[in-house]
């Protein structure tokens, strides 16, 4: 089990201007020329039953980020799924880590998290080509020149889908579908895998399998990291060579926003941790 420290950064009214523009920043702040990530990063993946577990949000890139605190205004859900179905967490304005969470059956525990949409400029064709390549999303950058969109100012607007799977105390159940717009499955139950065994996921939008996205996992003790696929047309893809520990899996789809006076395109982010044996 990791060590952790609750960091509160704010929790009177007077602080929640400063709050919001530091979350306003964040895109900014973390978003490099290349990929990021955004993941639920619990301190204890394998609890015991009834025990309260920290939920760190992280963005960063290789499974390395700063966390960042909870912010109602921009969480849309927040949530936990056991056997006895699912229930809202009950998270602190400016709480780092986000969440305590209170995990009273035993099972395979999912936490669930949807941010709301947030934008962002790239400043060129070149610059959005970059990130896009990284994500698999090469093609995204043809169709852009070919529709005659402006190659300066590229707007885009994204969303985050996370979900962390737990073992809590036998950790018996699948991991299973919970509705996120975007979202990666797990195979059956992670914590059952034996070693060297093939990891095997799904990919939905809106509750559909999605062809031919980008799937990554990364290991946070792997030296040789991402493994990655693509999804076949049933939106699954088979991941060999992932090593015991704690595993991120990410996927990435971009799609042309409907609304265009707020944006060219749209963006969804799914990930899910746990630790596999």
């Amino acid at each position: 089990m990791r060590i952790i420290f609750k960091r509160v950064l704010c929790k009177q009214v007077l602080c929640k201007q400063a709050l919001a523009a530091l979350v306003v920043s964040l895109p900014l702040i973390t978003l490099p020329a290349n990929a990021h990530e955004f993941w639920l990063d619990p301190v204890d993946f394998t609890p015991k039953k009834g025990a309260e577990v920290p939920i760190v949000h992280r963005t960063g890139v290789n499974f390395l980020g700063d966390s960042f605190p909870f912010v109602r205004s921009v969480s849309e859900r927040f949530a936990v799924i056991d056997a006895r179905g699912e229930r809202s967490i009950k998270a602190v304005e400016g709480d780092d880590p986000a969440a305590d969470v209170k995990l009273p059956n035993a099972g395979l525990a999912i936490i669930a998290y949807q941010r709301a949409r947030d934008n962002l400029v790239h400043p060129t064709i070149e610059t959005f080509a970059e990130i896009l390549a990284v994500e698999g999303l090469g093609h995204i950058a043809d169709q852009h020149r070919t529709a005659g969109l402006p190659l300066t100012g590229i707007r885009e607007s994204y969303a985050r889908y996370a979900k962390s799977l737990l073992k809590v105390g036998h950790g018996k159940g699948s991991d299973r579908a919970v509705g996120l717009p975007f979202e990666i499955v797990i195979d059956g139950n992670p914590y059952d895998l034996v070693p060297n065994a093939p990891l095997k996921v799904q990919v939905l939008h809106q509750g559909r399998p999605v062809e031919n996205v980008l799937v990554k996992a990364f290991s946070r003790v792997a030296e040789k990291s991402p493994r990655q696929s693509r999804t076949d047309a049933e939106g699954r893809v088979q991941l060999d060579g992932v090593p015991a520990g704690e595993v991120l899996v990410s996927a990435v789809m971009m799609v042309r926003t409907e609304n265009t006076s707020v944006s060219d395109w749209f963006s969804l982010w799914a990930s899910v941790t746990f630790k596999r044996p």
